[in-house]
């Protein structure tokens, strides 16, 4: 029988009986000679008369690995040359295609459709659920369902290299990969296609009218709500009577309200479950439309949207064994708005005039000043020789009160600078494509290096003597200096960077710094989404309430923040000591506070038990402590904003503005002149 149309006229006895022949006649330079004989013997196993699901789907699976295995990954612009010689043998014998046909139409009969087009989708159930499933998906067997076309065609393309095979195939290969499907098997897919629109469409309105979605949403009737209406129209259109230009207007004002639902998240806070849910929705509205277009294109088209579907749905398979894609799509914009929040923080510790800078090293000192007796009650602790954990929870709460108590105090702590300062820095890398915003970026980060410089220098500055009074008093008491020798040659041993584990510890503490932002910002992002301010502003007495609503907005973050970090310093230590692992931690002004009390107690003699290596340790300590958190929360920052041209202008422009004015980045000039106004736009 001649086929029409395909590299001329030629009958099927001509090469269907002959392995040599049919490697002649569909010799390719990009399909090796062996590769046509693999072909070929499994052209003529296709059975005439298939008798059963499971051996066709297994010889079908046969065929698929062997057109994987001829896809050349380095050449995407070879698109399957073992699919092209495939179809023109089908094309080219009648018998063969025949056998195809009755193969598909095999399967196809005893298959459901609707787990495939809805394959790829989350579930509903939350993060926390869908999280478990990879999990299992990753680590444990499953068992395949011979009657689920999603899991046959998703085992077939199980990697992204499978998965890449299925994007380049062109939608004539498709469209003629179509043409040998049976008219039966075409109608059951169809079915299935009008099934899973229904399916997910069903789902979406339940996700989009559940009591969180609502809540954030335009103030609407529910027969007003897109997402109530959404299902309505869908199943108008499976029994026959709704179209599907219906369909996708629902789809496009679902869009919008869900886009009110973001918007509501951006101004009030964010919610990992609420973010999963329109992480969920926004997909399944991507997926009603492409089926939609399946329905809606004929021919060609069809043939290349089913592809691109198959395509999005293997590789969303192939990602849904992985927590960190998970955690990437579904945690994006809680990171945002926790850097926003820790950002909003960081611009107070921004100064600008030269008032706003002694009053910076004002408040520094306090803060410094403080520490002292935070360090003296540090070894009060350790020497009650109490159980570990309870050991570890006095330190965790003397930390975490005293750093609370610098907060209410309107105190500083200049290890609490860095990371939230890095936040709003990259809020001002936004822009800084433009020249003019480029210059203003410039002075902002002169300001922050000398807000930083000059809030070490009242810590550290106050810390010493604070601690020397401290000292003075106890031993005017008590006959004798507050650290015995042993201790006092401890402490100045613990600070050598070259016999301990100094540099480490500083470098962790440096994290716990980041983390503690990270706390900071969480617990105000928690505050602002359950509207704990404007709850507690509605309690009586109205007037006293109100002014505690204010106090709660304004510090809500310090006391995370500060939490957070007291119990990060204070429980650390101790659960290195039951792990058997190193855990110290190492904070600038605590250290400096600590080894001034020992210098105390040795006096002279501390010449000659390393102070010069411990005043080089201090040194590490305050560079590693300021440079790991500021680098931590820098990187997260810019990864949260999208912000992917940092650096390109920004360090040679800070070079040339270090040569012109270095004095700038330590001490603020007489005048600053309009750039000040042009700075508090990022304030």
């Amino acid at each position: 029988m001649a086929i029409p149309g395909v590299l001329g006229a030629q009958t099927d006895s001509d090469f269907t009986g002959d392995i040599s022949a049919f490697t002649a006649r569909f010799a390719r330079a990009s399909v090796s000679p062996r590769a046509l004989r693999e072909l070929y013997r499994w052209l003529n196993t296709l059975p005439k008369d298939p008798t059963g699901a499971e051996a066709s789907t297994q010889t079908l699976g046969v065929g698929i690995r062997w057109l994987l295995r001829g896809w050349p990954t380095r050449d995407p612009k070879r698109a399957a040359p073992r699919l092209a010689v495939l179809l023109e043998a089908l094309e080219a014998s009648s018998q063969w295609q025949s056998a195809a046909q009755q193969l598909f139409a095999s399967i196809l009969d005893s298959v459901d459709a609707v787990p495939l087009f809805e394959s790829g989708l989350p579930n509903d159930r939350g993060i926390w659920e869908e999280s478990k499933d990879r999990l299992a998906r990753r680590f444990l067997p499953s068992l395949r369902d011979e009657s689920d076309l999603g899991a046959l065609v998703l085992g077939w393309f199980s990697d992204r290299r499978a998965v890449a095979w299925l994007g380049a195939i062109t939608p004539e290969d498709a469209s003629r990969v179509a043409a040998l499907l049976p008219a039966t098997g075409t109608e059951r897919l169809r079915q299935g296609l009008l099934d899973s629109i229904a399916l997910i469409a069903a789902r979406t309105s339940a996700l989009g009218l559940s009591r969180e979605m609502r809540a954030r949403s335009p103030r609407t009737g529910l027969g007003d709500s897109p997402f109530f209406k959404l299902p309505r129209v869908c199943d108008a259109l499976l029994d026959g009577q709704g179209t599907i230009d219906a369909c996708s207007a629902q789809i496009t004002a679902s869009r919008i309200a869900l886009g009110s639902v973001l918007t509501h998240l951006e101004r009030y806070g964010v919610s990992v479950d609420v973010v999963y849910r329109i992480e969920v929705i926004d997909k399944s509205l991507t997926r009603l439309a492409q089926l939609l277009l399946i329905l809606d294109k004929i021919g060609e088209a069809r043939a290349d949207a089913v592809t691109s579907l198959l395509h999005e749905v293997a590789l969303a398979r192939v990602q849904d064994r992985s927590l960190r894609d998970l955690a990437g799509t579904n945690i994006q914009l809680l990171a945002r708005k926790v850097i926003e929040r820790a950002g909003h923080t960081g611009e107070h510790y921004i100064t600008v005039t030269r008032g706003e800078y002694w009053k910076m090293l004002s408040s520094a000192a306090g803060g410094g000043f403080l520490t002292a007796f935070t360090c003296a009650m540090k070894y009060t602790i350790v020497w009650g020789h109490f159980p570990l954990f309870v050991e570890g929870f006095l330190a965790s709460t003397n930390y975490a009160c005293s750093f609370l108590l610098i907060q209410l105090l309107g105190f500083t702590l200049a290890t609490k600078q860095p990371s939230a300062i890095a936040a709003a820095l990259a809020h001002a890398l936004q822009g800084s494509s433009r020249t003019s915003a480029l210059d203003e970026l410039v002075t902002l980060i002169t300001r922050i290096c000398r807000s930083q410089f000059i809030a070490v220098v009242g810590n550290v500055g106050m810390v010493i003597p604070a601690a020397f009074a401290f000292n003075v008093g106890y031993q005017h008491l008590t006959g004798q200096p507050f650290l015995d020798e042993a201790a006092a040659e401890y402490t100045l041993h613990s600070t050598n960077p070259l016999e301990t584990g100094t540099v480490y510890f500083a470098a962790l503490t440096g994290v716990f710094l980041w983390l503690s932002s990270l706390g900071a910002g969480w617990l105000e992002n928690w505050s602002a989404y359950h509207r704990l301010p404007d709850a507690i502003a509605q309690r009586s007495p109205r007037w006293f309430m109100r002014w505690l609503s204010h106090k709660f907005a304004h510090h809500v973050a310090g006391f995370g923040g500060n939490l957070t970090l007291g119990f990060m310093l204070g429980m650390m230590p101790v659960l290195g000591k039951f792990l058997g692992v190193p855990l110290e931690v190492r904070h600038i002004t605590l250290s400096t506070g600590a080894l001034t009390l020992a210098l105390c107690s040795l006096g002279t003699s501390a010449l000659h038990h390393g102070l010069i290596q411990a005043i080089s340790g201090i040194g590490l300590i305050l560079c590693l402590n300021f440079g790991v958190s500021f680098t931590l929360a820098l990187l997260v920052a810019l990864r949260a904003r999208g912000v992917e041209h940092a650096g390109r202008r920004l360090i040679p422009a800070l070079a040339a503005r270090f040569l012109r004015s270095p004095l700038e980045f330590f001490f603020p000039p007489r005048a600053v002149g309009h750039s000040i106004a042009a700075e508090s736009t990022h304030h």
